[in-house]
């Protein structure tokens, strides 16, 4: 729609210096797609491809959106918009004489100059937008460009564009912070993760009294609306969000309220935390339902950060270090907690509310076929559907039945996807009638072996309890029976779970996983693991093809968009480190630590970026890909 246009077209400084803006306006109308949205434009001359022109070109605007380049006339809405995509640009140089700036856009059908008489300050906001879509290798400038400063002055249509985006970030983390108001049935779990944001913002701006105006507006901005009982003019909180870009005539009515969350802001001042509660409750909770609740809510908190830090659109000298110090708290520990100390930690910390909605086999079974790859894992599945169907059948006429397995061994190396399909495969269960609850309690040996005599068997019963009534999931399985240990608690563990296998047969599955070697000397080891384990999945390495669809995920959980040269350089790294793989490659694992390492040097890339925008937020180029040597310790 026009309306929707025009506001999006309001919030980009560039745009108040077009002429002929409604001709323009007509011209976006007739050329932009559907959800096609405009990233930034540059009025100049413009010279190549279906554009006739004479001397120094025809005057127009060069636009930046989200899927392309474009270059439209003034004056002539009818006239064709010439069209360069992404992929077939070549490279872009910039060059500046006494009066203007020359961009050269070379691309496999031509190319195409645009000569720009509009300020340097203009110019460096284009070309950074263009950066953030193509990447920093494509479009090269020359010195007196490059140079310039991150902490020249705003012009004032600049400062107005700046506002509008700050409103619209303000926005977006209330959205996305109260998505979490009834989060798992934990009361409590949104104010948390609102104390959480306050203390990020006390990092953000510490003692100070007299942050810069605008960095209090926006902190002011979130929290009026995110603790609306300390405000006593609710229509205010209203009002100021009932529009796209932020009311000017409330903008000393906001600021007025400052005092409030500056008070909030310093009684945080002496606390130190590690890690944010709320945010490592997600990272268990994801960890436990295959949700990616931490990735969308970490990137909100670190787009948060960099907002006040930036919010005047200038970097201060500390800012880079900030911004690092933030990110280890929102990322750093996350990193560092070990698989199993995960499990174990999750299993105790965090309670699943039962799932209210009732599935029906169809809804899982079309879940399971959009995960990426394990063709053969799901033809297995559906023939497994299939048989207990025919069972079922045969047993309600009255026919013979021949007894079927419900424990299963899940072979293959890690990351592959056993932890998820475990978990599908239980509520396939349910949806059978096979269990009546279909929940997957997730365990390895350190769940299950205790120190000292006697322990073993008393906690391979809690677990068990924990498990009744669903599927026992037992990762590297093989370690209770290591090679060459002889006997030890493990054995105890191994004859603990037959019991409870057999004194629940109707109600508990359990599915034991690991590397396929291991695993058979495992279920080999023990006549009774061999008489209850006949139902076997193999899980192969994911191809690079695929772990760069798994990548897709995490960055669409996180609002990231890839440019075209960083998706080449990511396929790339993959397939290197594809081709050396050996049994211990972390398939989907190995893909999350790249995209954390992407997200890490992306974070350091942008750090004295400003102003910023949306497009430099989310935009990863390709020298946010990490290389070999970024593996390397």
């Amino acid at each position: 729609m026009r309306s929707e246009l025009e506001s999006q077209l309001g919030r980009i400084a560039n745009w108040l210096h077009v002429s002929f803006k409604k001709n323009i306006l007509t011209t976006f109308d007739r050329v932009l797609d559907e959800d096609e949205e405009v990233d930034d434009v540059l009025e100049g001359f413009y010279r190549g491809g279906s554009v006739v022109s004479s001397g120094s070109g025809a005057p127009g605007i060069l636009c930046i959106t989200n899927r392309r380049i474009l270059f439209l006339l003034n004056g002539k809405s009818t006239t064709p918009a010439e069209t360069i995509s992404f992929d077939d640009l070549l490279q872009v140089d910039a060059r500046r004489s006494d009066s203007s700036v020359k961009i050269t856009l070379q691309h496999s059908a031509g190319t195409g100059v645009l000569t720009s008489t509009k300020r340097s300050t203009l110019t460096r906001t284009f070309l950074d937008h263009l950066k953030s879509r193509v990447g920093d290798e494509i479009v090269v400038e020359d010195e007196g460009i490059a140079n310039e400063s991150t902490d020249r002055q705003l012009s004032s249509e600049e400062k107005l564009a700046n506002l509008n985006f700050l409103h619209n970030e303000a926005r977006k983390i209330i959205r996305a912070v109260n998505q979490y108001k009834q989060f798992n049935n934990e009361p409590a779990f949104l104010q948390q993760m609102i104390d959480d944001l306050m203390y990020v913002t006390y990092c953000c701006v510490g003692k100070a009294e007299h942050p810069p105006e605008e960095t209090k507006l926006f902190i002011s901005m979130v929290f009026m609306y995110l603790r609306q009982r300390l405000i006593p003019d609710r229509e205010l909180v209203l009002d100021v969000f009932r529009y796209d870009s932020l009311p000017l005539h409330h903008r000393r009515q906001i600021l007025t309220h400052w005092h409030i969350f500056h008070n909030e802001i310093q009684k945080v001042r002496g606390v130190t935390v590690s890690s944010l509660k709320s945010l490592q409750y997600l990272h268990l909770y994801d960890r436990r339902q295959d949700s990616s609740h931490f990735d969308k809510m970490a990137a909100s908190f670190f787009a948060y950060a960099q907002c006040v830090i930036k919010a005047d659109g200038t970097t201060k000298g500390d800012a880079p270090q900030k911004l690092a110090a933030i990110r280890t708290l929102i990322y750093g520990d996350q990193e560092q907690v070990s698989a199993s100390e995960e499990k174990k930690v999750a299993r105790k910390t965090v309670r699943i509310a039962e799932q209210q909605q009732e599935e029906t086999l169809d809804e899982v079974m079309e879940k399971i076929n959009t995960l990426i790859g394990m063709t053969k894992v799901k033809a297995q599945i559906n023939t497994f559907i299939n048989v207990i169907k025919v069972h079922n059948e045969r047993e309600r006429r009255g026919l013979p039945v021949t007894p079927f397995s419900k424990h299963a061994v899940f072979y293959g190396p890690p990351g592959t996807g056993k932890t998820t399909i475990a978990r599908y495969l239980g509520r396939v269960y349910k949806c059978l009638g096979l269990l009546e609850k279909g929940h997957m309690v997730e365990t390895d040996r350190a769940g299950l072996v205790a120190g000292y005599v006697g322990q073993t068997a008393i906690q391979v019963d809690e677990v068990v309890n924990e498990a009744l009534d669903g599927v026992l999931f037992i990762d590297e399985a093989y370690t209770l029976s290591p090679r060459g240990a002889g006997k030890d608690f493990g054995q105890e563990a191994i004859d603990t779970l037959l019991k409870r296998m057999e004194d629940h047969r109707d109600r508990l599955v359990v599915i034991v996983a690991g590397y396929p070697d291991e695993m058979n000397d495992f279920i080999a080891s023990n006549p009774g693991l061999q008489s209850r384990f006949s139902r076997y999945f193999y899980f192969d390495h994911y191809t690079p093809e695929e772990l760069i669809r798994i990548f897709d995920i995490f960055a669409s959980n996180a609002s990231f968009n890839l440019t075209a040269p960083a998706r080449r350089e990511l396929l790339n790294v993959l397939t290197t480190f594809y081709k050396k793989r050996d049994k211990a490659f972390g398939n989907g694992r190995f893909v999350r630590n790249i995209f954390e390492k992407t997200v890490e040097k992306q974070a350091n890339r942008i750090s004295a970026v400003s102003p910023l925008t949306d497009q430099i937020l989310c935009a990863i180029t390709k020298h946010d890909i990490p290389t070999r040597e970024d593996f390397q310790h």
